[in-house]
């Protein structure tokens, strides 16, 4: 079983990873300017998280049945 994924931390990785690209252009990027542009492409990531999560939690489920019976 794996733990819980927390939003709220996937959330600011996501920020930081936009105020990497941010900073290529302009160094004085703030974290709130990076919040501000975080917000648009946030939706878009939040599908992709949460489609990895359902898919590894698939994945575990057809491991541990594969596992629970095995064949004869």
């Amino acid at each position: 079983m794996t733990t819980p994924v927390c939003m709220r931390k996937k959330w600011f990785e996501h920020v930081e990873k936009t105020r990497k690209k941010l900073q290529r252009k302009d160094k004085g990027t703030t974290h709130r300017a990076a919040m501000k542009a975080a917000s648009v492409t946030w939706p878009q990531e939040k599908v992709k998280i949460q489609n990895k999560i359902k898919r590894e939690e698939r994945r575990e489920a057809k491991a541990s049945k594969a596992a629970a019976s095995p064949p004869t």
